[in-house]
């Protein structure tokens, strides 16, 4: 096969080819080899087989070429190297206001855990508070009244000791006179009782002739109780019941704890007779009168006699 450049069938004065063969021989010198005589010039011209192949190589190359511009257009089209970033501001007029950029819309909250904190999760905002506040204590509040004072009745029952006379006393019905203890001189004529003990019920006091048990509760609920001994003195009046006995003598069942006015004409209701102390002998006999019948009580458990007789009543 030869290959010759120029046009088909010709030649032309710059590059001649010739056959022979003293040229380049391929093959095995018989009919079916190929044989190629070319000889290049300046030009490049290449006659295959009587033809002229330049049109056919250039089109060939020209192809590639021109693939290949189409490649780089397109690559230059992407990246326009001409078009060079301006910094801010270049280019604009001095006059040109821009408009404010607004930032996107968002359609939806943002949701917890996509990029946002909850208030607890800064650990600088402190966390509301959804207790009630208490206002403190303003310096204008007024200050809060006094306690009440004590219940002088309490005070009274509470100042007594053992050894203290009072001038209370049964009136015969069996109501005492005074409503709290009054202390008074032992040596007094309205001397009419004495504290024995100081406890905190009357039940615990001793039961006798001549003695009582005076309990009170204070107002904060505790309680106190004075044992009493009755103050006898000759002089003073108690009411009696006084009975016949077969035998002529007298018995008597008095109120020994109460004081009753000597010269009243009445008695308290169940009693019939008013008796006025002689005296209150410790052992031994009462004295005795000629004029009126004597009468005794054994008072404190024993300890003592009082002795009295039978006043008359007037009226």
């Amino acid at each position: 096969m030869s290959y010759s450049r120029g046009n088909p069938g010709g030649f032309d004065d710059d590059d001649d080819y010739y056959g022979g063969d003293d040229d380049d021989d391929y093959g095995d010198g018989g009919t079916g080899g190929t044989r190629i005589n070319a000889r290049a010039s300046g030009r490049g011209r290449v006659t295959v087989a009587g033809r002229d192949i330049t049109s056919s190589y250039f089109i060939s190359v020209s192809s590639a070429v021109l693939v290949g511009l189409v490649g780089i257009a397109v690559l230059l089209a992407m990246w326009k190297p001409w078009h060079q970033v301006e910094p801010e501001g270049v280019g604009k007029s001095a006059n040109s206001v821009d408009a404010p950029v607004s930032p996107a819309p968002h359609p939806d909250p943002p949701t917890a855990g996509a990029g946002t904190k909850e208030p607890d999760d800064d650990p600088t905002t402190p966390a509301p508070d959804d207790s009630p506040t208490t206002p403190g204590p303003s310096a204008t509040t007024a200050a809060p009244p006094p306690p009440a004072p004590p219940d002088p009745v309490d005070v009274a029952f509470a100042s007594v000791r053992v050894g203290t006379c009072l001038n209370v006393y049964d009136e015969g019905w069996g109501k005492l006179s005074r409503d709290r203890p009054s202390a008074v001189d032992c040596g007094a004529s309205y001397a009419f009782s004495k504290v024995t003990m100081v406890t905190t019920s009357a039940s615990g006091c001793p039961e006798g002739g001549g003695q009582h048990g005076w309990g009170h509760v204070n107002h904060d609920g505790s309680s106190i109780a004075l044992c009493l001994d009755r103050v006898f003195t000759a002089g003073q009046c108690f009411p009696a019941v006084l009975t016949k006995q077969a035998d002529g003598s007298v018995k008597g069942t008095a109120r020994l704890f109460s004081v009753w006015g000597c010269d009243r004409t009445r008695v308290p209701k169940g009693q019939n007779a008013i008796m006025g102390i002689t005296a209150l002998v410790s052992g031994g006999d009462c004295p005795q009168r000629s004029d009126r019948r004597t009468l005794s009580w054994t008072v404190f458990n024993g300890a003592a006699k009082v002795c009295a007789v039978q006043m008359e009543m007037k009226g």
